[in-house]
């Protein structure tokens, strides 16, 4: 009996030693569950940090580029420019360009004799005289004298300048005239009446050779009374289609103490360019039409 109670009571001690074990051994693994559990964690959280920073770099630098890419996109009155402040430079002072001045040629009119066979152009602010008004007094200086060395003359028409053309000068008038002497030969065409020239090889008014507007002139030129070299009057002689044309610039002055003398060559300058426009041709048969007594002229009242 005693053995039994032995052996019972040892079977008990081992069953006791054997169940501590098993809690020592529960308890170790719920230590290692534990301690993983614990590593888990915190592998988790690192884990975690990192992957926000490296979300948080991107999403930063996205934030920038979206911040710089609206402001670029705003209107530019939005974006105030800074001022920038410079030293005034004083630069030169520009020349003003120069226009171009286009000078406009006066109005013309014309003049035709058909049955003389004779025309020329004219300003309009000339004054115009025909056939036997022209003769009988022309520019104030009285009746026009012809220089054929023959009578059968007669003047055709004749212009005046305005009297104000030369203002503040000693200028009083000036005229061109047109005369026709069909009786007279090619050779007696080329000579003229006055100033008269005993020795034409000395003295300065033998006629000499003037070409004008492409056409040569036989030309004297008469000083008058005067002793100033300078002319106050040129005849023009042209032998064309049988008759002898002669042509005759004149400029009177008047005397004023203190005043300035006109430039003469200037005057017949004018005159020459009225000259130069000349045409002759072959003269009509004339041809009597009621109302009609003098010849045609273009541009000037009738």
């Amino acid at each position: 009996m005693a053995n039994f109670t032995q052996l019972h009571l040892g079977n008990k001690s081992q069953e006791t030693s054997h169940k501590d074990q098993k809690q020592k051994e529960l308890s170790r693994q719920k230590v290692l569950f534990g301690s993983g559990l614990l590593a888990v964690t915190v592998l988790s959280g690192v884990f975690l940090v990192i992957t926000n920073g490296c979300s948080k770099g991107p999403a930063k630098i996205a934030g920038q580029n979206s911040a710089n890419q609206n402001a670029s996109n705003q209107p530019p009155s939005a974006i105030l420019p800074t001022p920038v402040v410079t030293p005034a430079v004083e630069t030169p002072a520009e020349k003003p360009a120069r226009k171009h001045v286009v000078q406009k040629k006066a109005p013309s009119a014309t003049f035709s004799d058909p049955i003389n066979g004779v025309s020329f152009h004219y300003p309009k602010s000339y004054v115009l005289k025909r056939g036997r008004e022209a003769s009988l007094d022309l520019a104030g200086l009285g009746p026009l004298q012809m220089d054929f060395v023959q009578p059968g003359g007669m003047t055709v028409a004749a212009i005046e300048l305005p009297r104000n053309s030369y203002p503040g000068t000693d200028f009083n008038a000036a005229f061109f005239s047109v005369s026709v002497n069909p009786e007279l030969s090619a050779s007696q065409c080329e000579q003229f009446s006055f100033p008269l020239n005993l020795h034409p090889e000395n003295e300065p008014g033998s006629p000499a050779k003037a070409t004008i507007g492409g056409t040569e002139f036989n030309m004297v030129e008469d000083s008058g009374a005067t002793d100033k070299k300078e002319p106050l009057m040129k005849y023009y002689h042209r032998f064309e289609n049988g008759t002898c044309y002669e042509f005759t610039m004149g400029l009177g002055t008047i005397a004023v103490d203190g005043v300035q003398p006109v430039n003469r060559e200037q005057v017949f300058r004018k005159l020459e360019q009225v000259l130069a426009t000349v045409k002759l041709q072959p003269g009509e048969v004339p041809q009597v039409a009621k109302g009609t007594s003098h010849p045609m002229v273009e541009g000037s009242k009738q």
